[in-house]
């Protein structure tokens, strides 16, 4: 009885800009549709014509195209089909059309159809829905790698393709051919902004007082209103105003531009010299994580309390020189990092754990080390198990042949089998084996090598050096520029000092015997 009755459907129109209206036009696409509907003996429904205008096709963002969806879906029982113009019309993106058109359609038994294609329910009906999708796919992508080579073609010739900067108005230019391309002509604030960038270029002005000084000659935007100094900023680093063409389709490279410079390259090229200091240090790396400096934040000056700086000056050879200083008025006088860095490690040399501590730890890894061998005790025996069982299955299988119950070719099969078994079953036996050699020994240099810590933090890597230093000297550590000295810290509970200098005043005896306790500060282990 349903193949019986009138196909109902609703239509859906797009066209993709003004200029497509000439060849597929909204009219035609529409009496295409109908004449199709006609043909079918379809019934297009009463408030059933969707029009999205001047939308790509490329995903399925498009508010007529969702409310058609929305209004089929929710008369899935009335409607059988959708009609468009060509499978373009509906997509140029086969993902987003199967993704969310095609499955939702489908979900409420609802077929896409077209005009002009033929587009049914039959296995290549379907095949070709989605190639036509995919053609257009491929068109599109064909047409933007055309249309980007096309605007770096434009750029390596001098022609701008961007919104006109403060200055300029957007202009055409006739190519050899007499064709126009894009580019700029000045405006009447280009007398204004030259006199801005030739003033930044003479030096002594900050950016706020050029912002002023802007203010104050009637610069202004080229929608009216007064420039800000971000907005100044990239007025200084344009490299437009000089006349030169550098942009994404230049790969950022300077290229001769067709339109008439505001400025010199002379007058760009010290401004840029100013804006990004080309005589300071610009070969210096700078990193977060700087291993020439990786005491700072760990140092503080003995004089002012607070955190020691790190640069790195130029040498006299032309190299640099990594070192920590104060800087905030306490006439210290700058040290070497490699010198600090080496006072640090004698420093360390003098500190232990607690004897207690160390027992401690012992203990733990001991009681660690019995569980998990505990453990793996119990798997090494299940493996042998394993490794038992298959031993009886391959007796069993020898004798089920010898007893005329498997064939040569079954028997071969097993046994191979089983061997593939327990050649894999071996090496996972080896391997937990391995495992089992953990001795009291072992244990022994770890403790050992915990002792050493000096050693600790002179293997370690930056990350965890910065870790160590954060637990040994929670508050940080004073540095004694002048005398190269450390000086008094609060020193963490879990360490204590081995020896210091004899005699020394109260000021030097810098750090106490504290109590052992294990404390979630050995987290970084």
């Amino acid at each position: 009885m349903n193949n019986q009755r009138t196909k109902k459907a609703v239509a859906y129109i797009r066209v993709s800009s003004t200029m497509q209206k000439d060849n597929e036009s909204p009219d035609t696409q529409h009496a295409k549709i109908q004449e199709y509907a006609n043909s079918n003996g379809i019934e297009i429904i009463k408030d059933g014509w969707f029009f999205d205008e001047a939308k790509s096709g490329k995903n399925a963002d498009r508010e007529e195209l969702q409310n058609m969806l929305k209004f089929a879906l929710s008369r899935r029982d009335k409607i059988d089909h959708v009609i468009v113009y060509k499978m373009s019309r509906a997509s140029r993106d086969l993902y987003s059309y199967i993704t969310q058109v095609q499955m939702a359609l489908r979900s409420k038994g609802i077929t896409m159809r077209s005009a002009t294609e033929p587009i049914d329910d039959t296995k290549m009906g379907r095949f070709m829905e989605n190639l036509y999708v995919i053609l257009a796919q491929l068109d599109n992508d064909s047409k933007a790698e055309y249309t980007l080579d096309n605007m770096k073609s434009l750029a390596a010739q001098g022609y701008y393709q961007h919104s006109p900067p403060t200055g300029y108005d957007n202009a055409k230019l006739p190519n050899a051919m007499g064709k126009p391309r894009p580019s700029l002509k000045q405006n009447d604030m280009a007398p204004k902004v030259k006199n801005v960038l030739e003033r930044f270029s003479k030096g002594g002005i900050t950016k706020a007082e050029l912002k002023r000084y802007a203010d104050s000659i009637g610069l202004r935007s080229r929608y009216g209103k007064k420039m800000s100094e971000d907005s100044i900023n990239r007025m200084l680093g344009n490299a437009t105003y000089a006349g030169f063409i550098k942009d994404r389709f230049t790969d950022h490279k300077q290229v001769a531009g067709r339109h008439e410079p505001i400025i010199t390259p002379e007058v760009y090229e010290l401004n840029q010299a100013l804006l990004y200091g080309r005589n300071t240090r610009k070969d210096e790396v700078h990193k977060r994580k700087n291993e020439s400096y990786v005491l700072k934040g760990t140092l503080m000056c003995i004089g002012c309390n607070n955190p020691l700086y790190a640069s790195a000056p130029r040498t006299g050879n032309g190299g640099y020189s990594p070192r920590y200083h104060c800087g905030r008025g306490c006439k210290s006088p700058s040290i070497k990092a490699n010198i600090v860095h080496e006072d640090f490690e004698r420093l360390l040399d003098e500190l232990k754990p607690s004897e207690g501590v160390l027992k401690l730890y012992k203990q733990v890894l001991i009681q660690e080390a019995n569980k998990a061998l505990g453990a793996l005790n119990g798997r090494i025996s299940a493996v042998r198990d394993e490794l038992d069982e298959i031993a009886v299955k391959r007796a069993n299988g020898i004798e089920m042949f010898a007893g005329g119950e498997l064939s040569i070719e079954e028997k071969n099969v097993l046994i191979d089998s089983l061997d593939q078994k327990k050649l894999e079953t071996q090496l996972r036996l080896h391997d937990l084996e391995q495992l089992q050699n953990i001795r009291e020994s072992d244990i022994d240099a770890a403790i050992n090598f915990m002792g050493s810590v000096n050693e600790q933090w002179k293997n370690s890597n930056f990350d965890n050096r910065v870790r160590f230093q954060n637990i040994l000297f929670p508050q940080g550590i004073t540095y004694n520029l002048a005398e190269q000295e450390f000086g008094t810290s609060q020193m963490s509970p879990l360490y204590r000092l081995v020896e210091r200098k004899r005699d020394s005043g109260e000021s030097q005896k810098s750090y106490l015997v504290a109590g052992a306790g294990l404390e979630p500060a050995t987290s970084w282990l």
